[in-house]
């Protein structure tokens, strides 16, 4: 006849536990993809801002140059020049914190929230 109720239960039972498993692995996988993501992300801005900070630098040495030949002083020229800069800061300071805090929650959540777009179920698209 049919199967007996230990049977059954032993059955829900492991098909239970394969399930679990399934979906445990799955999370760490899309956690390690996440965690990955955040990290290249951030590597490759790093550097993009270590070359950036560079290239400010040598700018800044030649403007100081060229501002301490014009009014024949060079320590003039790379005072006018580190004054400009903590002007710079200081506004940063004031101004920017709302505005860089709400774009990097932006786009960082953008990167968590949003990285399934890669998992498609195809037995699914067919009935929509």
């Amino acid at each position: 006849m049919g199967k007996g109720i230990s049977e059954n239960i032993q059955e829900f039972t492991t098909a239970t536990q394969s399930f679990i498993e399934s979906s445990i692995n799955y999370h760490k996988l899309d956690l390690y993809k996440k965690v990955m993501s955040g990290v290249i992300s951030s590597s490759h801005k790093l550097l993009l801002g270590f070359f950036l900070l560079i290239s400010i630098l040598f700018l800044s040495l030649a403007a100081s140059v060229y501002i301490g030949d014009l009014l024949d002083n060079a320590a003039l020229g790379y005072l006018i020049v580190g004054l400009f800069y903590f002007l710079l800061v200081i506004l940063v300071a004031l101004f920017m914190k709302p505005v860089i805090e709400k774009s990097l929650l932006r786009k960082t959540s953008q990167q968590f929230f949003n990285s399934n777009e890669d998992i498609k179920i195809d037995k699914y698209e067919s009935l929509q």
